[in-house]
């Protein structure tokens, strides 16, 4: 099937569906809010919007790339947020490329966020709504980061049916700049377990889509239906 993969500045028109991609780390550290009890995922579009959300919504959380800030209860690292309790809470998340890419593709009538730690469960999905072809936003260096692009392309693999190695995938990830970076202190709001956490694939069991809700973009997790091996 002719899926495509493109960086945030060359989507051009509403895709039909569009699956966005952030390994390192948005999307992965959404799937880890999602279990550790969050019901519903707000993207803002800038850091001001977040923490203005936040203020109007009394209970509300907000989440920030790089290092902790004032009016944040949270940093984009999976290390860091494993160990915390958001049961029943909204969280508004900000990052540099995640977001950035779920709100450029809003309008498409299906949204799905992705990492490595929901592949499976996002290829069982797609599959099971027969969605022909999908453009994967690729979100990391404008459609450039290997780590993106490789489980972009272990998502559209998968999605074709048969037992698909992600081995080849997972390497390609783990030696990525995004990759090098982390595990060198590069980036703030970093745990030195960061990487690793980014690379377990299929974590966990649910998709994750993202549509309007009045007037904002919410991503919340979804079942992903298991496939009976006859038709795998």
């Amino acid at each position: 099937m002719d899926h495509r993969f493109v960086g945030i500045p060359e989507l051009t028109g509403v895709p039909r569906v569009a699956v966005v991609i952030d390994v390192m780390r948005a999307f992965t550290v959404a799937a880890w809010a999602f279990s550790r009890g969050v019901e519903r995922i707000v993207l803002a579009s800038t850091e001001s919007e977040a923490l203005a959300l936040k203020e109007s919504h009394p209970g509300w959380l907000a989440l920030k790339d790089g290092a902790p800030a004032a009016g944040f209860d949270a940093v984009n690292s999976p290390g860091l947020l494993r160990s915390c309790d958001f049961t029943g809470r909204t969280l508004v998340q900000k990052t540099t490329a995640g977001t950035v890419g779920a709100l450029a593709v809003a309008n498409a009538p299906l949204v799905l966020c992705a990492s490595f730690v929901v592949a499976g469960p996002t290829a069982r999905f797609l599959r099971t709504r027969d969605p022909g072809p999908v453009t994967f936003v690729v979100t990391g260096e404008d459609g450039r980061a290997d780590e993106d692009l490789a489980c972009a392309h272990y998502i559209s693999r998968s999605m074709a049916g048969g037992d698909v190695e992600a081995a080849p995938y997972l390497d390609r990830a783990r030696s990525s700049r995004a990759a090098a970076e982390l595990a060198g202190g590069l980036r703030s709001g970093y745990h030195p377990d960061d990487v690793g956490l980014c690379l377990e694939i299929d974590r966990f069991p649910f998709a994750m889509m993202a549509r309007q809700e009045e007037s904002l973009m919410v991503l919340r997790p979804v079942a992903a239906p298991d496939i009976p091996s006859s038709l795998r």
